[in-house]
């Protein structure tokens, strides 16, 4: 059965604006774009400074704008601009033109892409800096773009599996992984961490394009080795034929094993798809981003050096009760450790 990927992705449109205090403009560009600004806070303190906000319009980011705003509204302008995809680079240089801003926020993967295409389209100038969040497997961009620093939105696996362990009863010690080449080094490095509390990470190669078939021969391959799974969160792996037709039938066939996995949204005791999920709490996100970005305005909005990006601060945890009923044994404390049960 094929699925509707807006199900269970990240970038789902899931509200239609940010709020009463949002206010709203457009202009058409000769791209076909539109330049919409989705919220508008306060002229600046003197010499505080602009931030300027590119972000998709989605439940998730508005969360964090929440927090962004929150903090940093009282003594800085903020506009948040609306960027829906890779291709509207237009109108993050219309968002830079009109307001010049001394810092700005990209918010998930497609919108890097296309700041960072607005910079390979300036020959000559200097960037303000960016803080990056809700962006998956984070360690590259901010050497891709110009000034740029920001929060991983991968919660490490080894945390991630410790907490599965308070959980349920069976052992977890072998995790794992389907990936493509491209993702090799970011679960080494996942690995490597996750060996201090004795999780061995067990690695199923496919190729860079799998079809159905393939990851569902290699999801089999895994499951008869470990004790859970570690779904990735990457977009090769999670087209709609590839859930409908690897990931589920793969997953809900025995052997069972718990699926950890990367967004809220692939928990669904609809689908039986992932069982459990440690996410960063999004609207702590947007709060720890305005901590970075009074960072590097105390610093006269200069990045210090090589600016290491930061783990999340704050994280929930989701857990598919239907799911770990049917096929796993809980501990009796468990769902008092978990922030969120479907069932």
């Amino acid at each position: 059965m094929a699925l509707n990927r807006r199900e269970f992705m990240l970038g789902l449109p899931l509200c239609a604006g940010l709020g009463s205090a949002c206010a709203s403009s457009v202009a058409n560009h000769a791209s076909g774009a539109k330049y919409v600004e989705l919220a508008a806070m306060q002229t600046p303190a003197a010499g505080k400074g602009t931030v300027l906000v590119c972000m998709p319009e989605t439940r998730q980011t508005k969360e964090v704008w929440t927090g962004l705003s929150d903090e940093m509204k009282r003594e800085f302008g903020l506009v948040a601009i609306e960027v829906g995809g890779r291709s509207q680079v237009s109108a993050i240089a219309e968002g830079v033109r009109r307001h010049r801003p001394s810092g700005i926020v990209l918010m998930n993967n497609p919108t890097v892409l296309a700041y960072r295409d607005f910079q390979n389209a300036r020959a000559t100038g200097t960037f303000p800096p960016a803080v990056i969040v809700m962006a998956s497997f984070l360690d590259g961009y901010p050497r891709q773009v110009s000034q740029a620093t920001g929060i991983s939105y991968e919660v490490p696996l080894i945390t991630v599996v410790t907490n599965l362990r308070k959980l349920v009863v069976q052992p977890i010690e072998r995790v794992g992984v389907v990936l493509r080449p491209s993702l090799r080094g970011f679960v080494q490095r996942q690995a490597a961490l996750a060996e201090r509390e004795q999780i061995r990470v067990v690695p199923e190669l496919v190729s860079s394009e799998p079809n159905e078939s393939e990851l569902r021969r290699a999801l089999r391959r895994l499951k008869q080795r470990v004790d859970a799974v570690w779904v990735l969160n990457d977009d090769r792996l999670l087209t709609p034929r590839l859930i409908g037709e690897g990931w589920l039938p793969g997953l809900n066939e025995r052997p069972w094993c718990p699926a950890i996995v990367g967004a809220a949204s692939l928990v669904s005791p609809a689908q039986s798809f992932g069982t459990f999920a440690v996410l960063p709490d999004h609207t702590a996100l947007g709060a720890q981003a305005a901590s970075l970005l009074f960072d590097i305005a105390d610093n006269s909005w200069q990045l210090s050096g090589e600016a290491d990006v930061q783990l999340p601060l704050s994280t929930t945890t989701t857990i598919d009760l239907v799911q770990v009923r049917e096929r796993f044994a809980l501990r009796p404390d468990a769902l008092s450790q978990v922030d969120h049960i479907l069932e």
